[in-house]
C-alpha cells in the first residue's frame, strides 16, 4: 500500500495531500494528529462535542450516544460536509467504570455505540462512497487486550475494534490498517477520576508514534504504545498477501 509520499528526482519528499476524517480529535491523540496532518498540508476534518482550538481544521459535532438511529443521522451529515475521506482515523472513547449491574442500559448502549458501532458505519459508509481503497487508523487502549474489573463494557469494545480492524484487512476493497493500542495518555479523559496521570504517556508523543507506525509498505499492523518505560511494540504486520512481515 502507499505510504502517502512520493520521492522526486532532486530526493526531497513529495506530500500527496489527502482528506483525513479524524473522530474523536477535538482533545487529546486526536487533536495531535490533526496539528501534525494539518501542518503536512493535508485537508482535516475533525468531530467531537465541541469546537477545537486548532485553526486549519473542519471541524464537525459528532455526539455519539446511546441512540443508534441518531448516530447513523449525524454520521450521514459528517460524510456529506467532508467528502472525499482517504483516511479515517478513529480516537473516539470515554471513561466509563462500575462493575455491570451498576452500569445502566444507556451506559451500555453509549459504550457499544462509541467503541464499536460507530467507527463500523463509518466504514461500512466510507468504502461504498471511496474511489481508492480507504485507510484505516483505529486507537483502542490497552484495554483491549487487559480484563479490568470496573471496565467490562470499555474493555469489550475495545477488543472488539481490535478484532475490527484485524477483520476488515481481509477485505481486499480496504486499504492499509492500523491497530494502535496505547497505555494511559495524560488527557482529559482522566479528568474528575482519581486516576494518577504522573506516568501516562504524552499525547504528542503518541501521536508522533503513530504516524510512524502508519507510514511505509505494510496492509494490517497492530502496536502496543506502553509506558513507563514508553516504548513501542509491534505484535504482527502483515503484507498485502496477509504474510508476516
Amino acid at each position: 500500500m502507499s505510504c502517502g509520499h512520493k520521492t522526486a528526482p532532486s530526493g526531497k519528499r513529495i506530500i500527496l495531500t489527502k482528506n483525513i476524517l479524524i473522530v474523536g480529535g477535538t482533545s487529546g491523540v486526536g487533536l495531535e494528529l490533526a496539528r501534525h496532518y494539518t501542518s503536512d498540508g493535508h485537508n482535516v476534518c475533525i468531530t467531537g462535542r465541541k469546537i477545537p482550538t486548532l485553526h486549519g481544521v473542519a471541524y464537525q459535532e459528532l455526539a455519539i450516544g446511546q441512540d443508534p438511529a441518531r448516530l447513523a443521522t449525524d454520521i450521514d451529515r459528517v460524510l456529506e460536509r467532508f467528502e472525499n475521506v482517504n483516511t479515517l482515523v478513529y480516537a473516539a472513547g470515554f471513561l466509563q467504570r462500575g462493575h455491570i449491574d451498576a452500569l445502566s442500559d444507556d451506559d451500555l448502549g453509549a459504550m457499544v455505540n462509541v467503541g464499536l458501532l460507530a467507527p463500523m458505519m463509518l466504514i461500512q459508509r466510507l468504502k461504498a462512497r471511496s474511489v481508492n481503497p480507504l485507510k484505516i487508523m483505529l486507537v483502542t487502549s490497552s484495554s483491549q487486550y487487559t480484563p479490568r474489573e470496573l471496565e467490562p463494557a470499555y474493555c469489550a469494545t475495545k477488543s472488539a475494534m481490535g478484532m475490527l480492524g484485524a477483520s476488515l484487512v481481509r477485505d481486499q476493497g480496504l486499504g492499509k490498517v492500523l491497530v494502535v493500542a496505547p497505555s494511559g495518555i495524560r488527557t482529559p479523559f482522566w479528568k474528575d477520576s482519581e486516576e494518577n496521570t504522573e506516568t501516562m504517556l504524552d499525547p504528542s508523543w503518541v501521536s508522533d508514534k503513530i504516524v510512524e507506525l502508519s507510514s511505509g509498505s505494510f496492509k494490517y499492523k497492530f502496536a502496543k504504545i506502553l509506558r513507563d518505560p514508553a516504548r513501542v511494540e509491534v505484535v504482527e504486520c502483515l503484507n498485502n498477501d496477509l504474510a508476516r512481515i
